[in-house]
Parts: C-alpha cells; structure tokens; sequence
C-alpha cells in the first residue's frame, strides 16, 4: 500500500519560495526565475551552477521548471550541502564596507552599483526583486542588519 508521507519543512519551504514566482498557479515557473528562486531560500550559486541546475530541472519544450522537479532536486542539492549559504558575519562584514561612517544602513545605489558590476553580477530583475525586500521604498535606504536576518535560512 502507497501512502503519501506529510511535506517537511524544507519541501514546504521550497514550495513557498516556488509559489511566489508560480502566478498562474500551474505548477511551473519561467526558467528565467530559476535563480532568483534559489537566491531567495539563501543558495549562493554561481551563473555555472544555475545553468547545471537548470539542465536537472527545465521543462525544455515549455521553458518552465515544473514544481516537483525543482522541489527534489533543490531537496536533495541543500540537505547535501551543496549550495552553502552565505555567513552572516561575512555579509555584515561586506555591507560595513559600504557604509564607512557605520550609520548602519546604506543607500539603495550604494548596493546597485557593486551587485550589477563586480564579481558574479546580477541581472536587472534580480536587483528589482531584492531591492523589493531589502529597501525601504520611502527612503531608498537599506537597514542591512535586518536585510541580513531575512536572508538567513534556519
């Protein structure tokens, strides 16, 4: 007899951070979100390694990523260990770099401008979608102390 096991808390996690980019509520998503979804859940991954990821877990005809490929796959990929999270302490050491006179917060161009730039660079819409979470749209000021406990995957 086949019974259906209750989803963990990873799987529900997953299925979260999926639905939020599954508007249609099709159970897929737009391959092109693949990443942002991963970065959300705190996966530092690499351009190299979204495209592998990718490969696992596109619907290739549709361009999607079905939900139950990426829930397996991104199940497996983080209770391995694969995509570590970043420090917290090394993401506060990098914002204090930006914020010189230590006021504890930082403008939303100061952020801009590094993450589009150098190192592994995001795209347009992925600084759209973090400045939705980590700015304050009032002021264009990023508390990044609270922006880094919400990146914090327990």
């Amino acid at each position: 007899m086949y019974t259906v096991s209750e989803p963990t808390l990873l799987e529900r996690r997953l299925c979260e951070a999926f639905d939020v980019f599954d508007i249609t509520r099709s159970g897929e998503v737009d391959v092109r979100d693949l990443g942002t979804i991963i970065r959300a859940l705190g996966c530092v991954i690499t351009e190299a390694e979204l495209q592998e990821i990718q490969v696992e877990v596109e619907d290739v005809e549709n361009n999607c990523v079905p939900l139950n490929r990426f829930v397996e796959y991104m199940r497996k990929a983080i209770n391995e260990r694969k995509f570590k999270p970043a420090d917290p302490e090394d993401l506060l050491r990098a914002f204090q770099l930006l914020d010189p006179e230590n006021r504890g917060y930082i403008m939303r161009n100061d952020l801009e401008k590094p993450i589009m730039e150098i190192g592994e660079p995001f795209t347009k819409e992925e600084v759209v979608d973090m400045m939705a979470v980590a700015c304050d749209a009032e002021t264009g000021k990023i508390n990044y102390e609270h922006y880094i406990n919400l990146l914090i995957v327990e």
